[in-house]
């Protein structure tokens, strides 16, 4: 957030309104859905209130009218933008590219899209060397203080994956974090997003969706809360061990 045209929270917050979530996920077909928040459906801390839905809602109107004041107003001026992203699979590419194409309709921002090799991207993600991130979360462990403090945390001094810093994000992350009580960490994460999303640290897109089939003689697939079967992957990695199979479904 300290590279031109970004270090302006008007610039951030037309991006925001200017981003059409429903079509943009088109392109996934059907392996992202529309996010509003940083934790997805199903996992603590999510949210799912009108409120929270409101604050980058789309609104072309209303992204253009955050340029008012600004050198870039009527979406003209813009300097050279170079969106940055890592080579990967899970459809990351064609969303980036139609995040593209809706800030050039509706902010005439034109961006050019650089994809580099994973490792060297962590280094200048590090480095806080790029100008404007696509980039994905997949969380180690399903709690807020993966979501938001190793990702947003303003006081890491390794690590950092992004530039943004707010105080008072900051002060929500640090009460979430130092008490037990599920009720006033769960408020002090829901004040945390309002605050990252209201100054734009970040702009949540779409939330990735994996799908397994098995066979019906398949036993032992685990259920979440919501009587969801846990696909294999990332921190659901003990899956494997308990399916077992029978002769006849």
């Amino acid at each position: 957030m300290t590279k031109p045209p970004f270090d302006n929270v008007k610039v951030r917050r037309a991006v925001a309104h200017a981003i059409d979530r429903t079509n943009v996920v088109k392109v996934a077909q059907g392996f992202a859905i529309p996010a509003h928040a940083m934790i997805p459906p199903g996992f603590p801390g999510a949210l799912n209130d009108s409120k929270t839905k409101a604050i980058q809602r789309f609104d072309p109107k209303l992204a253009m009218a955050q340029l008012k004041g600004t050198p870039f107003e009527g979406g003209k001026n813009w300097p050279k933008i170079t969106l940055t992203m890592r080579d990967e699979a899970l459809g990351s590419k064609p969303l980036a590219e139609a995040v593209q194409s809706v800030l050039l309709e509706h902010l005439q921002m034109k961006t050019d899209l650089e994809v580099l090799e994973p490792r060297v991207f962590r280094e200048r993600l590090w480095k806080q060397d790029v100008q404007f991130v696509w980039i994905r979360w997949f969380m180690d462990y399903p709690d807020p203080h993966n979501e938001y403090f190793d990702t947003f945390y303003g006081k890491r001094t390794t690590g950092k994956r992004q530039a943004w810093v707010n105080d008072a994000f900051d002060r929500e992350l640090e009460a979430g974090r130092d008490t037990r009580d599920p009720k006033k960490r769960m408020a002090a994460y829901s004040k945390a997003e309002e605050i990252l999303q209201t100054d734009v640290g970040y702009i949540p897109v779409a939330w990735t969706v994996r799908y397994a089939a098995a066979k019906p003689t398949v036993r032992g697939m685990e259920k979440n809360r919501q009587g969801e079967f846990v696909v294999e992957a990332n921190i659901y990695v003990d899956m494997l061990p308990h399916l077992y199979m029978i002769e006849r479904a």
